[in-house]
C-alpha cells in the first residue's frame, strides 16, 4: 500500500524523542556577558528527564557545562555576577545550590524545607527568598467542628510524612495519610492533594561557602503566616521588602483565580495588602527605582476567558490607602490585546508551560515582556509612561518562547515549525547570534516537513488560521490520509513552534492538519471569548470548515481521516465523532466526555468550567449535557483510541472511563490505554514515547488503506 512504501523511507520514530535535547530558562549576568540556561536530555534506563545548567560567553565561544546534573534548574545570578543559585535535587530532595563560575564545586543551601520555586535574590546578594509548603495552622485550628480531638495531630503527621526527605515523599512502612477535605479548592492537578499544608515564603541568609561546607547550617526564616497560599516572592529595590502574590481569608477565597498582592517588611515582620486585585496576578516584578511594580493577569472582564495584560501598580506613595484596587492600576497592553507572558507551545520544549515574567529596563522606564501574536511569540517592550508597545523580536522562523535582558543585551529562547528551541543572544552591536546547537546532528538524519500557512473562512465568515504538514517527497497527484490536530484549553494556541507529534505523523505517510479555531488566544479578546457558552457550536464549524478547505485541494482521501487531541481537543474529538462519520480513526487523550459531572469531579470544574459552560448542574442540567459527547455517544461509528493519565486531576480519568464504557456497551470499537501516576499532561519519557507510537499504529492501521 502507498502508506506503507512511504513508512519504509527513513522516517520518524516515537523513540526519537528520546533522542532530542531541550534548552531553555535563558538568564544573562549581571554585567551581560555571560548566558546561563539549562540543558534536558533524557535518560533512558532511568526513565526520566536529566537537566543541567550550561554558560556561554555573549561576544562567542563555545559553551560549556556548568552543572553535572541530574536534576540541575532554574539558574539565576546574584548581583555580583559571579554565583549562580539554582535548584537541585541531587541531595534527595528540592534545595538551593550555588556555584561560582569562577571555579570551584557547587555547594547546598540546606533547608529543612523543601525549595519549590526559583531562588530570588536579595538585591545586596546575602539572602535568598524561595517558596516551600508548610503546616501553617494555628494553635486554635480545629480540622472541622464535631471532629475528633486527635484529627489535629493527625493533620500535623500527614504533613510531615508529605514532606520527607526521601525521594519520592513517601514512608513506605506507613499507611497513606488519611485525606480530610473541608475545602473546595483541596487539590490542583500536576502538584496533588495540598492536604493541610500551604505555600509559603521563606528567606535564607547564605553563610559563607567553606562554613556551608563545613556542615553549618544556614539562617532560614519564614516571613509569611496563614492557612493561605502565597508565592512569587520579589525584592524592593532596597531589600526591605519581599513584595508576593496570594489571596487570603476573604469570601473569594475558594475562588483560586483570583489572588492579591502583599507585602512583608522584613525587618518588623509586618505585612500588608498592597492591592485587591479583581482577578490573577502573576509574576510580580518591581521596578529599579522602587515606584512601580509590574505584573501580568487580568481582573476579570470578560471571566477566565479574560485576555492576560502587562499592568503596573504605583509602590510609592501613601501607605495608608493599602488596599489600592484595581482602578489605581494600569494595563500597558491593553490596545495590543494580546495575550502577556504566552508562548506557542511545542511538546519537545523544556519549560513547558511556564509565563514568561517581565523585566524592567535599568533606568525603570519601560518594560520586556512576551505576548502571542496570531501563532507567532514575539517579544515586546513598552515605555510606562506612554503604554506604546514596541516589537522586538519575533517572526515565523523565530517565534520566542523565553528571555531575559540585562542593558542593551538580549537572551531569548527561540524556535520554529522546522527547528525547535535554541537559546539566542542579541546586542545592539551586532545582529542575533545562535548559542545552542541542539538536536542539529538528529535533524540531519530525520526528514523535517515544513509547516504551510493558509486561511480559511470559518463559522460567520472569521478568518482561521491554519497549519498543513505534508509527508516528505509530497506528491501532488496522490491521495493522502489526513489527521486533524485540535489543540487544548479551549484558550490554547498552535502555530510556528515544533512539533514532534506532527512531524512523527508527517513523515510516516499522513497530511497533518492543525488549526487555531474561534476560543485560540492571540487573536483578541473577542475572538478568544468566543467559545464560551458554545463548547461544540461554532468553533466545531471553524474545525471542520478548515478540514473542507484542505479536501478542496484534492491531494487527500476523504475515506482515510483520522482527528485526535489533548484535553480540550480531547473534548473537540469527541464531540467531532458524535456529530460526524466523516473520521475513520480517532485517538482522544485526557479528554472531557460529560460536563455535567465534570463541574465536581475536576480541580477546575467548579471554576472554569461554571464560567465556560454559563452553568451549573443543578441549575441548567439539559444544557450542560446538550454540550457533552455523552449525549451524542450512540451515533458514534468512528474507532476510538482514548488515552488518559490516571492521576489527572484535570479532566480525571473517571471521564475516558465513562467514554470507553459508553462505547463498549454500545457495541462500538473502544480502547482504553491508562498511564499510571501521570497528571493531566504525561511526563515519564517513556509514556510520552508510548503515546506517540500507539497513535501512529491506530490511524495507520484504520487509515492505511
Amino acid at each position: 500500500m502507498e502508506l506503507e512504501v512511504q513508512a519504509m523511507s527513513q522516517a520518524w520514530k516515537a523513540s526519537d524523542l528520546l533522542r532530542m535535547e531541550a534548552v531553555g530558562e535563558p538568564q544573562l549576568s549581571p554585567d551581560g556577558k555571560h548566558v546561563a540556561y539549562v540543558v534536558q536530555k533524557f535518560d533512558q534506563k532511568k526513565d526520566k528527564a536529566v537537566t543541567q545548567i550550561w554558560i556561554a560567553d555573549v561576544d562567542g565561544g563555545d559553551p560549556r557545562r556548568l552543572t553535572s546534573g541530574p536534576s540541575d534548574r532554574s539558574p539565576r545570578w546574584a548581583p555580583d555576577g559571579h554565583r549562580i543559585a539554582f535548584i537541585s535535587e541531587r541531595s534527595g530532595k528540592p534545595q538551593i545550590w550555588v556555584i561560582d563560575i569562577r571555579g570551584g564545586e557547587a555547594w547546598q543551601v540546606v533547608t529543612e524545607q523543601r525549595v519549590e520555586s526559583p531562588p530570588v535574590w536579595s538585591p545586596d546578594g546575602t539572602r535568598l527568598a524561595f517558596v516551600s509548603r508548610a503546616f501553617a495552622k494555628g494553635a486554635d485550628w480545629v480540622p472541622y467542628p464535631g471532629a475528633p480531638e486527635e484529627d489535629r495531630d493527625r493533620a500535623r503527621r500527614a504533613a510531615e510524612q508529605a514532606l520527607k526527605e526521601d525521594k519520592d515523599g513517601k514512608d513506605k512502612d506507613q499507611a497513606p495519610p488519611i485525606k480530610v477535605i473541608t475545602e473546595m479548592t483541596y487539590r490542583f492537578d500536576g502538584v496533588g492533594y495540598f492536604g493541610d499544608l500551604k505555600r509559603h515564603i521563606f528567606v535564607v541568609t547564605l553563610p559563607d561557602p567553606e562554613a556551608a561546607m563545613c556542615g553549618q547550617q544556614p539562617a532560614v526564616r519564614q516571613v509569611t503566616w496563614g492557612d493561605w497560599h502565597h508565592q512569587d516572592p520579589t525584592w524592593s529595590p532596597d531589600g526591605r521588602f519581599l513584595a508576593f502574590t496570594g489571596l487570603r481569608k476573604e469570601p473569594e477565597y475558594e475562588d483560586y483565580f483570583r489572588t492579591d498582592l502583599w507585602q512583608v517588611e522584613l525587618a518588623t515582620g509586618e505585612m500588608s495588602q498592597v492591592l485587591r486585585a479583581g482577578g490573577p496576578i502573576l509574576c510580580p516584578v518591581w521596578s529599579p527605582d522602587g515606584r512601580w511594580l509590574a505584573y501580568i493577569g487580568h481582573h476579570q472582564a470578560h471571566g477566565r476567558s479574560t485576555t492576560q495584560g502587562l499592568w503596573v501598580v504605583p509602590m510609592k506613595g501613601p501607605r495608608d490607602r493599602y488596599p489600592l484596587s484595581k482602578e489605581d492600576t494600569r494595563n500597558l497592553t491593553a490596545e495590543l490585546d494580546r495575550p502577556v507572558g504566552s508562548a506557542v507551545p511545542s511538546d519537545v520544549r523544556y519549560g513547558g508551560f511556564m509565563v514568561a515574567p517581565p523585566v524592567w529596563s535599568a533606568d525603570g522606564r519601560s518594560v520586556y515582556f512576551l505576548a502571542a501574536d496570531r501563532g507567532v511569540g514575539k517579544l515586546y517592550r513598552v515605555e510606562v509612561e506612554d503604554g506604546r508597545p514596541e516589537e522586538l523580536l519575533g517572526s515565523r522562523d523565530c517565534s520566542v518562547a523565553a528571555f531575559h535582558v540585562v542593558g542593551d543585551c538580549i537572551a531569548y529562547q527561540a524556535g520554529s515549525d522546522r527547528s525547535p528551541d535554541q537559546i539566542f543572544v542579541r546586542t545592539s552591536q551586532g545582529s542575533p547570534r545562535q548559542v545552542t546547537d541542539a538536536n542539529t546532528e538528529l535533524l540531519r538524519q530525520l526528514p523535517v516537513s515544513p509547516a504551510e500557512h493558509f486561511t480559511y473562512q470559518g463559522a460567520d465568515g472569521w478568518e482561521i488560521d491554519a497549519w498543513l504538514v505534508k509527508p516528505p517527497n509530497f506528491e501532488q497527484e496522490k491521495k493522502y490520509p489526513l489527521v486533524l490536530m485540535i489543540h487544548g484549553g479551549p484558550h490554547g494556541i498552535y502555530g510556528h513552534a515544533f512539533m514532534f507529534a506532527v512531524q512523527h505523523l508527517a513523515s510516516n505517510g499522513f497530511v497533518v492538519l492543525y488549526t487555531n479555531p474561534r476560543g485560540s488566544q492571540s487573536y483578541g479578546q473577542e475572538f478568544a471569548s468566543a467559545v464560551v457558552g458554545d463548547w461544540g457550536g461554532k468553533d466545531y464549524q471553524d474545525l471542520m470548515a478548515g478540514v473542507d478547505a484542505v479536501l478542496e485541494q484534492g491531494f487527500v482521501d476523504p475515506q482515510r481521516m483520522g482527528v485526535t487531541g489533548w484535553s480540550y481537543g480531547g473534548y473537540m474529538t469527541n464531540w467531532i465523532i458524535t456529530q460526524t462519520t466523516r473520521f475513520a480513526a480517532a485517538v482522544t487523550g485526557a479528554c472531557v466526555f460529560n460536563l455535567h459531572n465534570f463541574y465536581g469531579t475536576s480541580d477546575i470544574g467548579f471554576t472554569f468550567g461554571e464560567f465556560q459552560w454559563q452553568g451549573r448542574p443543578w441549575d441548567e442540567p439539559e444544557k450542560l449535557l446538550r454540550h457533552s459527547p455523552v449525549s451524542g455517544v450512540e451515533r458514534v461509528q468512528t474507532p476510538v483510541l482514548i488515552l488518559h493519565g490516571e492521576s489527572d486531576l484535570r479532566c480525571p480519568v473517571e471521564q475516558a472511563e465513562q467514554l470507553f464504557m459508553a462505547l463498549k456497551r454500545l457495541g462500538k470499537t473502544a480502547v482504553m490505554v491508562r498511564y499510571p501516576g501521570e497528571f493531566h499532561a504525561l511526563r515519564r519519557p517513556s509514556y510520552r514515547v508510548d503515546r506517540y507510537h500507539r497513535m501512529l499504529k491506530w490511524f495507520q492501521h484504520y487509515l492505511a488503506g
